[in-house]
C-alpha cells in the first residue's frame, strides 16, 4: 500500500483495525503502502509549519478558496446524482472547514479558512457548472482500476480538486470513499466517493456527508486521529498533531472512550474528529493543530490552486457571475487502438447538462448516431476521425478528432503449446512485455530466491511499492487457440508472503479474445488462498521449490478464437515479493494443487449495515456453497451451507442481531475462498 489517491488506503494497528481490510477509509492501508512517498511528503509539510509557526495563528486572516470539479460515474441509474445534491456536498464541505454557526460543523474545533467552490470555468476557460457526467461501467469501481478512472475524466490537478462519485468500491467492501496523500502521482490525485454518501440529500438523505470531509482531510495531509495507536510523544507519534489526544483504534458510533493515557492532561478520545471513524452526527471539528498541518499542504504541495490568479482563471472570485452555460461537447473512449472487426464504446462527457447528440464515425458502424454512449464497430484498417456535436438549452458545441480511432491487422497468434520459465537474462523475453502504467516498481527476473525450477523466476517486490492499488502485468504474447487440439489450460507456480497478516496483495489472470478492448477475469487470489509462506516485515524469500502454489486455468471457452490475449497481474497492497514461474500454455497439467476461481463477483450490501444485509455471488458451475461469518476473534457468529448451487447469480439474505463491529464472511466452494468484510453499525 503506498502511493496514490488513496484512492486513502487503510491499516490498522489495534486488532479491530487490523482485522478490517475493508474500513469505510483507505487511507492506513495506502499509508503503509506509500511510506516512502509519506515520508517525503510528511518532510516537506513539517518543514512548511516549522517556517510558518509564527504565522498559523488560531485565525488565519488569508482565507484560501479550493476550486472543485466533481466527477460523476454513473450507470445511467439514481446513483447519477441531481446537481442539488452535489452542492449539499460543498455546502457540507463549508459549513465544516468554516465552523459555520449554526451548522453541523459548529463544534469545539477551529474555523480552518479554507473553503471550497464548484469550478465555474473548466481548464480551457469555458463556462461550466464544474460537473461532469459519464455513464461507465467503472462506476463499479475497483480501485485498482484508478488509473482508468483519470483516463475517463481528469483535470489538472494543480488547478483543481478532482472529485470522483461513484456507485459501488471494490463490489461492496465497506469502502465508503478514498484519497490521494499530497506528494503522490498528479494524475492519481484527488478523492473518490460512493454516491450514497456524497451530500446530504437525494440518494445521500441518510448521510450527513462527512466521508468526503473525511477524504479531503487526507487530501490536505491530515492522518487519522488513531494513526499509530496511543505511541509515545503525542505530537511526534500517531497523528503528528499535538492537540488531538491519541487513540487506540478507530471508534465507532458515538463512544465515550479514554483508549489512550499518555497524553497530559489525560482526555477522552476526540470522537467528533472529522478524522475518526466515528459516526457523521458525532464529528464536529478540525483541531488548530491540523489547520495548521492543511495551510502547511497548501503553502507546500498545493501552492497554485488557492492563488488568485487561479479562482480568476476557474471562476471561483468572488466577483465572477456565472451565466447560463452553454453546452461543452467532449468525449473519450479507453480503447483508442483496437484491432479490425472489434468494436469500441465511446462515453459522451459533454459539460454543462446535454439534451443531444450528434456523432460522426469515420470509418464506423454505424457512422452516425444520436445515443450518448454508441458502441462503434470498425471493418476497415486505417485512421479514422470522430465528431461529437452536443446541444442544450443555450446552444450547440462540437468536439472533432481526427486519427483518433487507430484500427489495425491483429498479428497471428502464435501456436500452443507455450512455455516460460525466465531462465534466458534477457527480461522479458519469449513475447511477454510488461505493463507498467505508473513507471514505478514492476515486475523483473529474479534469481536470489529458490525458484520453482531452475534458477530464476519472475518478481514483483510488494514490500517496496510505492502505489497502492497499481496493477503491474506481465502480458504474454498473442495465441491462436484454434489449431488446439482438446481443452487449452494456463498453467503457472507462485509464491508469495504477506507482510502484515491482515493485508494481502492480490493475484489476477485476465483474458482478452478482442485485442484488449474488454477483460475477463479467470483467476484470483488474496490473502490466505495466496500466500505461499509466513507473515514477515523483511522480502520474502521462497526457500524450496515445494513451497509454491500452483494454477492451472481452463480456457475452454477460448477454442475458436485466433487471437488470444493473457495478462498475469500483480495488485499491490504493499504486502510482500511475489513470484512468479514456469508460465505453461496447452494441455492440463495433472497432480495439481489449484484449479480456476469458481466464485466470483461478490457483492455485499448494504455496507455498513444495522445487520441485515445480501451476499450476491456468481459461480462458474454449479457448486456446494459455504458461508460463514467471524467476528474479530474469529469466533463463529453466522454459517449456511447450500448444496449444488447452480451456475450464475446466487444470493444470500443475512438477518443478524449482532452488535456493532467489523465481521469477516467466507464464501467457499469446492476449490475457492473469497473473504470479505461487513461493518455492523447500530
Amino acid at each position: 500500500m503506498k502511493n496514490l489517491l488513496i484512492i486513502s488506503t487503510l491499516m490498522f494497528v489495534a486488532l479491530i483495525s487490523k482485522a478490517q481490510n475493508t474500513e469505510p477509509c483507505y487511507f492506513d492501508k495506502y499509508q503503509r503502502n506509500n511510506k516512502k512517498t509519506i515520508e517525503n511528503a510528511e518532510l516537506e509539510i513539517q518543514r512548511e509549519l516549522f517556517n510558518a509557526e509564527k504565522k498559523l495563528l488560531s485565525h488565519n486572516p488569508n482565507l484560501k478558496i479550493i476550486p472543485v470539479v466533481v466527477h460523476v460515474i454513473h450507470d445511467g441509474g439514481t446513483n447519477n446524482i441531481s446537481d442539488a445534491q452535489i452542492q449539499s456536498q460543498i455546502d457540507v464541505l463549508n459549513e465544516d472547514f468554516r465552523k459555520k454557526v449554526g451548522t453541523n460543523g459548529f463544534g469545539a474545533g477551529v474555523d480552518t479558512d479554507i473553503e471550497f467552490c464548484l469550478a465555474k470555468k473548466d481548464p480551457l476557460g469555458k463556462c461550466t457548472n464544474g460537473i461532469v457526467r459519464i455513464n461507465s461501467p467503472l462506476s463499479n469501481h475497483q480501485t485498482y482500476q484508478r488509473s482508468q478512472l483519470k483516463l475517463l475524466s481528469y483535470w489538472d490537478n494543480t488547478r483543481y480538486l478532482n472529485m470522483y462519485v461513484v456507485k459501488n468500491i471494490n463490489n461492496g467492501s465497506g469502502i465508503l470513499g478514498y484519497s490521494s496523500f499530497p506528494g503522490g502521482p498528479p494524475d492519481e490525485d484527488g478523492i473518490v466517493v460512493k454516491h450514497n454518501y456524497y451530500g446530504r440529500i437525494g440518494t445521500a438523505a441518510s448521510s450527513l456527508g462527512r466521508t468526503t470531509t473525511h477524504e479531503i482531510g487526507h487530501w490536505f495531509g491530515l492522518y487519522h486521529t488513531f494513526n499509530g495507536g496511543c505511541g509515545v510523544d503525542t505530537c511526534a507519534d500517531g497523528d503528528l498533531v499535538c492537540d488531538t489526544p491519541p487513540a487506540a483504534n478507530p471508534n465507532y458510533g458515538c463512544p465515550t472512550i479514554n483508549s489512550c493515557s499518555n497524553d497530559f492532561p489525560n482526555i477522552d478520545d476526540q470522537i467528533q474528529n472529522y478524522m475518526d471513524y466515528s459516526n457523521d452526527n458525532c464529528k464536529s471539528m478540525f483541531s488548530n493543530g491540523q489547520k495548521q498541518r492543511m495551510h502547511a499542504t497548501l503553502t507546500s504541495f498545493r501552492n497554485d490552486i488557492w492563488q488568485q490568479w487561479n479562482l480568476d482563471s476557474t471562476g471561483c472570485d468572488s466577483g465572477f457571475v456565472n451565466s447560463n452555460c452553454k453546452v461543452i461537447a467532449d468525449f473519450v473512449t479507453l480503447n483508442q487502438n483496437i484491432c479490425i472487426g472489434n468494436s469500441i464504446v465511446f462515453y459522451n462527457k459533454s459539460q454543462n447538462n446535454p439534451t443531444t447528440y450528434q456523432w460522426y464515425f469515420q470509418g464506423g458502424t454505424p457512422a452516425i448516431s444520436s445515443v450518448a454512449n454508441p458502441t462503434v464497430s470498425y471493418a476497415a484498417i486505417g485512421n479514422f476521425q470522430v465528431k461529437l456535436i452536443a446541444t442544450n438549452s443555450y446552444g450547440t458545441d462540437s468536439l472533432i478528432s481526427n486519427n483518433y480511432v487507430n484500427v489495425t491487422t491483429p498479428p497471428v497468434g502464435q501456436a500452443l503449446p507455450y512455455f516460460e520459465n525466465f531462465e534466458s537474462v534477457i527480461f522479458p523475453t519469449n513475447g511477454i512485455t510488461i505493463d507498467n502504467p505508473d513507471g514505478g516498481i514492476t515486475w523483473q527476473r529474479d534469481t536470489i530466491a529458490v525458484a520453482y525450477q531452475g534458477l530464476a523466476s519472475a518478481k514483483i517486490d510488494n514490500l517496496i511499492n510505492i502505489n497502492y492499488g497499481q496493477s503491474d502485468a506481465l502480458l504474454l504474447p498473442r495465441f491462436d487457440f484454434t489449431s488446439f487440439v482438446g481443452t487449452p489450460y494456463l498453467n503457472f507456480k507462485w509464491a508469495y508472503a504477506k507482510s502484515d497478516p491482515n493485508y494481502s496483495d492480490e493475484l489476477i489472470v485476465l483474458v482478452s479474445k478482442d485485442c484488449g478492448v474488454n477483460w475477463s477475469q479467470v483467476f484470483y487470489r488474496t490473502g490466505t488462498a495466496m500466500t505461499t509462506g509466513t507473515t514477515q516485515t523483511t522480502p520474502y524469500l521462497p526457500s524450496a521449490s515445494t513451497v509454491w502454489k500452483i494454477a492451472n486455468i481452463s480456457l475452454a471457452t477460448y477454442t475458436t478464437y485466433p487471437n488470444v490475449q493473457i495478462k498475469i497481474v500483480n495488485v499491490t497492497d504493499g504486502g510482500n515479493n511475489l513470484y512468479v514461474d514456469n508460465i505453461n500454455l496447452g494441455a492440463l497439467i495433472t497432480s495439481i494443487n489449484e484449479t480456476e476461481t469458481t466464485v466470483n463477483d461478490v457483492l455485499i450490501y448494504p455496507n455498513p449495515t444495522s445487520g441485515s444485509f445480501s451476499i450476491e455471488y456468481q459461480l462458474t458451475k454449479n457448486e456446494d456453497v459455504t458461508i460463514e461469518m467471524t467476528d474479530v476473534l474469529g469466533r463463529e457468529v453466522y454459517k449456511t451451507m447450500h448444496k449444488s448451487q447452480t451456475v450464475g447469480l446466487n444470493k444470500q439474505e443475512v438477518n443478524t442481531l449482532l452488535k456493532s463491529g467489523v465481521y469477516n464472511i467466507t464464501i467457499k466452494t469446492g476449490n475457492s475462498t473469497i473473504n470479505k468484510k461487513v461493518i455492523i453499525n447500530k
